[in-house]
């Protein structure tokens, strides 16, 4: 089964409806477009997740990277790792994910797939992103499993379990190969960036519509005003109150979609101090005004 809706809870994390807890497995077919400005925001999983672009041309933001990745390429995206997709290209992008629990490669509880293979790239911090691309002939045999794993997710024949569980075995046993090939001995640091960024992503997320001050937002890490400014550039290359404008104007055209609520209504239970500042800072996020962007949502229904 193949689900067309990417959507995140309350906590920033990706929804992961999984058909049966014993087969921790989700394909998601996700066309940007469908998107406000072609943006899947800020989120993470705790399961681990494969992509690959069937069409037109994405960024893929981390806390410490962008990589852009084009039609036929790939990438792995670790555990817990927070990320954001972007379209690059004038072609509509489409990708299909596969997100799902390393247990289904790690099998049984410290097995010699878990220890030797599975815990040390969920434990590396430094790894949270790997991309695939067809020029490599190996690469193209991992995209190739990933594909057969999808048709048969998709397909759902008797059976398909182990034809999913085979082909990402062998898509990790190809990406664990040129893991190891790279990777560096070491302390494995926690992640104390990510850790504060999420915190105060989630405050920002609850109190949205009050009136936030840098105080209220630091707080939420337990971390002073400055370093706050600090984590929200070396994260998300913004500042906080860019993130919350944002936040607010993705949580706007929601309710403008799917609602009939008044335009004022809608700028005052989002945050916004004016109907007509929130004209202002929407038309600047959306390229359109909140009555534009409405009309056009109820066009395509």
């Amino acid at each position: 089964m193949i689900i067309n809706e990417l959507s995140l809870n309350e906590n920033l994390e990706q929804n992961v409806p999984k058909k049966q807890e014993s087969f921790p497995h989700t394909v998601f077919y996700v066309e940007m477009a469908n998107y406000p400005n072609g943006v899947i925001p800020w989120h993470w999983h705790e399961d681990v997740e494969f992509f690959t672009v069937l069409q037109g041309k994405l960024m893929l933001s981390t806390n410490n990277g962008r990589y852009e990745v084009s039609a036929g390429e790939g990438a792995f995206i670790n555990s817990n790792v927070m990320h954001l997709h972007e379209t690059l290209s004038d072609t509509p992008v489409i990708l299909i994910s596969e997100v799902f629990s390393a247990s289904l490669i790690a099998g049984g509880y410290r097995s010699i797939f878990e220890q030797k293979y599975v815990e040390p790239v969920l434990e590396d911090k430094r790894l949270e992103v790997m991309l695939f691309k067809p020029s490599s002939a190996s690469h193209r045999k991992l995209i190739e499993s990933l594909r057969c794993s999808q048709d048969a997710a998709d397909l759902e024949e008797e059976g398909f379990e182990f034809t999913v569980r085979n082909c990402l075995s062998e898509a990790w046993r190809i990406m664990f190969e040129e893991y190891s090939a790279v990777s560096k001995p070491g302390h494995i640091r926690k992640d104390q960036g990510g850790d504060r960024i999420k915190k105060m992503m989630l405050y920002i997320r609850e109190h949205y519509p009050e009136k936030l001050s840098l105080s209220d937002i630091a707080s939420a890490a337990d971390i002073s005003e400055r370093e706050c400014l600090r984590c929200f550039q070396n994260n998300l290359n913004m500042t906080p109150f860019t993130y919350l404008i944002r936040y607010r104007c993705r949580v706007a055209a929601k309710y403008l979609r799917n609602s009939s609520d008044p335009v004022t209504d809608i700028a005052y239970s989002c945050g916004f101090s004016s109907p007509s500042y929130f004209g202002k800072v929407f038309h600047q996020e959306m390229q359109c005004s909140p009555s534009e962007y409405r009309r056009a949502g109820n066009t395509k229904k």
